[in-house]
C-alpha cells in the first residue's frame, strides 16, 4: 500500500496563485481594493528587488499572487517575476515528502521564532522520490536547476493577518566533500507542527510516490498548470463528502493558470491541456468520469466523480 503524506492547503495556494481571496480584509478593503498595508509591502519587496538588481547585489525573482500580479504593469513583472515551472512544482513536492521523512527520523529541526524548518537533502533522495532513474542525466540536470530555481523565488505569504515575501526553500550551504547533499531551510507552512490550530483543515493527503506516477502517465512534456491541479483533485478528494467535486471553467483556468497561454498566444491548446489534466488524472485512478454542466450564472462547469 503507497504511504500517504501531509500536503499543506496554504503551500497549494501559493503555488496557484490564489493564496489571497476578495473576502480577506487583511488584504482587500471593503470595495475590493487591494489595502495600503499590502501595497507597502509589495512595493517595498519589488525596490528592495530593483535595487539589488541595479547593484548587482542577490539575485531572485518574486512568484506574487494573481490578484496582485494583474495590478503590476507587464514589463516590470518580466523584470521581477518568473512562472513556477513544472519540474519547481515536482521539487517542492519532493522536498515536502522528504522533510516529512526527516521529521519522522528526528531529523528535521524546527524553529518557532522564524517558523522555519532544516534538514539536510542529498539529490539522489530527491531523484529516487521523483522516479528518475540513474541513467537519466538529462532529467536530473533539470531537476538540479530547478532547485537551485527555487532557492532564487520569493513568494508571497499569508499567516492569519501577517503577510511576508520570502523564500519558500532557501540552500544554506552545501557539503564540500559530498556537492549532492543540501542543507535546507523551508517555510513552516509546509508542515505541521500546531495541533492547536484546526490542523486538519490545513491539510490533504497525496501518495509518497506521486511525482513517480504522474511522470509515468504522462506523454509529452510536463505542464506546470496540469501537475497542479492533480493536487487540487487529491485535495478536493480529501475534502469530498459524495465522492464528487465541481469547478466552473474559470475556477480551472485560474488553477492551471491558463493566462499563460493567452499571454503566450498559444489560446489554441486551452482546452487540450485541460483535457489533458483530465485524462492524467483518469490514469492515475483519482477520477473515473468527468460530466459537463452550468453554473448557475450559465458559466460552464466540469463535475469530476473521484474513484472510491
Amino acid at each position: 500500500m503507497t504511504t500517504k503524506v501531509n500536503y499543506s492547503n496554504q503551500l497549494l495556494n501559493i503555488e496557484t496563485g490564489q493564496q489571497i481571496e476578495k473576502s480577506q480584509l487583511t488584504i482587500f478593503d471593503r470595495q475590493g481594493k487591494i489595502n495600503k498595508r499590502v501595497i507597502n509591502i509589495v512595493n517595498t519587496s519589488i525596490d528592495e528587488l530593483l535595487k539589488n538588481i541595479e547593484q548587482g547585489g542577490e539575485s531572485y525573482h518574486i512568484y506574487f499572487p494573481q490578484e496582485i500580479e494583474k495590478e503590476l504593469p507587464e514589463p516590470l513583472m518580466k523584470q521581477i517575476s518568473k512562472e513556477i515551472t513544472a519540474n519547481e512544482v515536482r521539487v517542492l513536492t519532493a522536498i515536502v515528502i522528504l522533510a516529512q521523512f526527516a521529521k519522522s527520523k528526528g531529523e528535521l529541526y524546527y524553529w518557532d521564532k522564524i517558523n522555519r524548518a532544516y534538514f539536510e537533502v542529498d539529490l539522489p533522495s530527491v531523484y529516487k522520490v521523483m522516479g528518475i532513474g540513474e541513467t537519466r542525466g538529462k532529467q536530473r540536470e533539470l531537476v538540479k536547476k530547478a532547485f537551485f530555481s527555487l532557492n532564487d523565488k520569493k513568494f508571497l505569504i499569508v499567516e492569519d493577518d501577517n503577510l511576508t515575501i520570502s523564500k519558500l526553500v532557501e540552500i544554506h550551504k552545501i557539503d564540500k566533500k559530498n556537492p549532492n547533499l543540501f542543507k535546507i531551510t523551508v517555510e513552516g507552512l509546509f508542515f505541521n507542527f500546531d495541533k492547536s490550530k484546526n490542523y486538519q483543515n490545513r491539510y490533504f493527503h497525496i501518495p509518497s510516490d506521486i511525482n513517480k506516477q504522474i511522470r509515468k502517465v504522462t506523454i509529452g512534456r510536463p505542464n506546470a498548470g496540469v501537475e497542479l491541479f492533480i493536487k487540487c483533485l487529491y485535495q478536493a478528494k480529501h475534502c469530498s463528502k459524495d465522492g464528487k467535486v465541481e469547478y466552473s471553467y474559470s475556477k480551472v483556468y485560474k488553477l492551471m493558470k491558463l493566462e499563460n497561454l493567452v499571454k503566450n498566444r498559444n489560446t489554441g491548446r486551452i482546452k487540450d491541456t485541460i483535457q489533458k489534466a483530465f485524462d492524467i488524472a483518469k490514469k492515475l485512478d483519482l477520477i473515473s468520469n468527468v460530466e459537463m454542466g452550468e453554473t448557475n450564472l450559465r458559466e460552464k462547469k466540469y463535475i469530476l466523480t473521484f474513484t472510491p
